[in-house]
């Protein structure tokens, strides 16, 4: 596979708009975001450009991460099905499903598995509670029925039974696409509406803002992020993404979440 171009391909990009993963681009696994990050990201927005979070992450556990990062006016999360702005905190535009067949569906294949809608609010209702630092702001227990017959931006499954095997058999046998899944202390999977994904809340941003995807960069590190480095005028990836992942951008950074933001960010204009 031919290497990608280090972050000096940026040099003479000017993008207007940069959308930045948080956890594993930006974020390191200490949960604080590098001063040399934050710093790159006060630099690029005096050159006047815009910075947003583009995450899986939920608005409530967005929020923090981004003021503690200098990132101040909106932010993409859910994985494309929310819009929130930052200053105010407020839900601008969402992307919801009916998620009752698709739940019903589910229960049938993994009976034990812990199910959990986030609706267009930006509250989880799941049947076993659970604790996830990216998603459990403003979590609720309630029965497996209650779930059923509302609006949702996302349906999360979570097994603890399915570790060896994972999750991404229900993918193949529901027809599922818009789908984030893995192994790691528990067996889980996303799953948004049909065809959204950062991408696509990403246009109706630069849509609302008058700017051209061609004028736009974005960071990843990870399968959520593909048709957002695709979709991006220039697609950066994080230099300590899998080998699969470097079909899909541009351009590679460091293998550091945070100081391989800042070495592409800084590399912007120099």
């Amino acid at each position: 596979m031919t290497a990608l171009p280090d972050v000096s391909a940026l040099r003479d990009f000017r993008p207007q708009l940069i959308a930045l993963d948080l956890d594993d681009t930006l974020l390191p696994y200490s949960g604080i975001v590098p001063r040399e990050a934050v710093e790159a990201i006060a630099r690029v927005k005096e050159m006047g450009i815009e910075v947003v979070a583009a995450t899986g992450r939920s608005f409530g556990t967005t929020a923090p991460v981004c003021e503690a990062a200098g990132i101040d006016t909106w932010a993409v999360c859910s994985n494309g099905a929310m819009l929130a702005s930052l200053e105010p905190e407020e839900i601008v535009d969402t992307i919801s499903f009916d998620p009752s067949e698709l739940l019903v569906a589910i229960r049938e294949r993994v009976p034990n598995a812990m199910l959990a809608v986030e609706e267009p609010s930006g509250v989880f209702l799941t049947t076993t509670m659970f604790t996830h630092t990216a998603l459990t702001e403003g979590i609720r227990e309630v029965e497996f029925d209650d779930l059923l017959d509302r609006s949702a931006i996302r349906v999360v499954i979570r097994s603890d039974e399915h570790l060896e095997a994972g999750l991404g058999h229900l993918a193949q046998d529901l027809g599922l696409h818009s789908v984030v899944f893995g192994v790691g202390e528990v067996a889980w999977m996303d799953i948004g509406p049909h065809g959204v994904s950062k991408a696509t809340m990403l246009q109706r941003l630069c849509d609302r803002l008058g700017i051209d995807r061609g004028s736009t960069l974005a960071i990843g590190d990870s399968m959520n992020d593909v048709a957002m480095l695709e979709w991006a005028g220039r697609g950066v990836l994080m230099g300590h993404a899998l080998p699969y992942m470097l079909a899909h951008a541009d351009v590679i950074t460091g293998l550091e979440p945070g100081h391989g933001v800042a070495e592409a960010l800084n590399s912007i204009g120099a």
